[in-house]
């Protein structure tokens, strides 16, 4: 996936900067998952993205009419401009790198708990 990172890199680090330098890092970083999960629950929603055939404009007047109400300006502008570019349909690869970014920013490690009988509920 070195290709994917190279191109989804910049965007990630983009979008984390400016969210740290406006104090919106939590903000945008679960709002990230929460959209990170919708995303790849809709194949749909990647498919229509993803088209070619479908125009920029058409694309951000979508994301627009779905997000516009629930996702801060930051975020938005990252939608505006990975469909600009037509990176669109790697915008699941764009938010799996900044939430990569921001666990390597803040030493947070990621574990898969593996037990003989499921956890106690207290």
């Amino acid at each position: 996936m070195p290709l994917l990172n190279s191109i989804t890199t910049p965007y990630a680090d983009a979008f984390l900067q400016l969210a740290q330098s406006s104090g919106e890092t939590e903000t945008v970083i679960s709002q990230a998952r929460e959209l990170l999960t919708l995303w790849q629950a809709s194949p749909e929603l990647r498919e229509v993205m993803g088209s070619p055939v479908l125009e920029p404009e058409a694309k951000k007047r979508v994301l627009l009419a779905l997000f516009g109400q629930d996702l801060n300006p930051t975020f938005l502008n990252l939608l505006k401009l990975l469909a600009d570019r037509r990176r669109i349909g790697v915008l699941d690869a764009v938010l799996e790198r900044t939430l990569e970014l921001y666990r390597e920013q803040n030493g947070i490690a990621l574990a898969m708990i593996t037990a003989a009988t499921p956890p106690a509920r207290g």
